[in-house]
């Protein structure tokens, strides 16, 4: 049923499946939140759906972005605690639990999953601490895509419909061209995954598999 509405909504607006060709050249490669409070979590009951696939479709485009020179950029999640007082808004306001030590001071947590082929020479890394990665009052990934002169952005992470939804929205209303792997994200629930997915084709940048993907970038 949401499949069919989706469609339904993209003929109505005049939508082309595709609005944007990746090119490599203007291209950079942007994965969100796959830390180990996301990956490997220690007390949260919710697990995300699918997320040894992601990291290996992950892996895959980061792998080949290297070859092609391409830049990867890692977003990482990050609360600063001080004094029992984050730095993380109304965050708290949304959760019946006190902000997890895990995701906070660059604690273990916060590091990016040891799974992910992370190069920390050539790579780059960005932290936030609102859930759009280009929420602060600097945002340096905007400057960073200003510096390497890159237009075109290819999501992957998580939570879908969470951090990387809020980015996406972000870039587009900032000019970015968003293009989001669809079997490179995930999150804690099917109908959310799968509206959100929707909701990005419809409204903020294409929708691509990984397949699609790297045949593209090659």
């Amino acid at each position: 049923m949401l499949k069919k509405k989706a469609e339904a909504i993209i003929r109505d607006i005049g939508r082309a499946d595709r609005v944007f060709t990746i090119n490599r050249n203007k291209a950079a490669f942007i994965v969100v939140d796959m830390q180990n409070f996301v990956c490997k979590p220690k007390k949260s009951p919710k697990k995300m759906i699918g997320i040894k696939k992601v990291v290996t479709n992950i892996n895959r485009i980061a792998d080949l972005c290297r070859r092609t020179n391409i830049p990867v950029i890692w977003i990482r999640q990050n609360f600063t605690m001080k004094k029992g007082k984050s730095d993380g808004g109304l965050y708290d306001k949304f959760h019946k639990t006190p902000l997890s030590r895990e995701i906070t001071n660059r604690r273990p947590g916060t590091e990016i999953y040891k799974e992910l082929h992370f190069d920390g020479k050539k790579d780059h890394v960005v932290f936030k601490n609102r859930y759009s990665a280009f929420e602060s009052k600097i945002s340096k990934l905007d400057n960073l895509l200003k510096k390497l002169g890159k237009k075109q952005l290819i999501f992957a992470g998580a939570a879908v419909n969470v951090c990387v939804e809020s980015t996406i929205r972000d870039a587009m209303q900032k000019g970015y061209e968003a293009t989001l792997v669809s079997d490179a994200t995930t999150t804690f629930d099917k109908a959310l995954l799968e509206a959100s997915l929707f909701n990005i084709k419809i409204y903020f940048g294409d929708v691509l598999d990984t397949a699609g993907v790297l045949k593209e970038l090659a």
